[in-house]
């Protein structure tokens, strides 16, 4: 193998990223997954109705700040099927309004939580 076949290989690494939350960040989405657990249908859910509903329970701690890592984590895969698995517990998906309805919540949550990376 020449130099430059060596140089060359070293770019072929696949790789990849793991986003790990802060623990704060993912007790205040298990917070927002009990409240949501409440509910008998993911249909029609006002978000807003929901996160004021968690009351002081959802208040940050004033010292913590939501990351752009707890953010990727929460939109991409890993904290995506977190979101669906365990908001799927009791109330589970069994039509597709169902789960566009799930997506929904989830995406207006991304976008709220966007609003407040720091």
């Amino acid at each position: 193998m020449t130099d430059v076949d060596s140089l060359i290989d070293s770019f072929n690494h696949n790789v990849s990223i793991v986003w790990k939350p802060n623990q704060k960040f993912v007790n205040d989405i298990n917070i927002i997954i009990n409240e949501l657990k409440q509910y008998n249908s993911f249909i029609n859910i006002n978000i807003y109705e929901v996160l004021v509903s968690c009351g002081h329970d959802l208040t940050w701690d004033q010292e913590y700040n939501i990351s752009s890592h707890d953010l990727n984590w929460f939109k991409n895969e890993n904290g995506k099927m977190y979101f669906l698995n365990s908001s799927n517990e009791k109330n589970i998906v069994t039509n597709i309004n169902e789960y566009n309805s799930i997506l929904a919540i989830h995406s207006t949550l991304c976008e709220l939580f966007e609003l407040q990376v720091t």
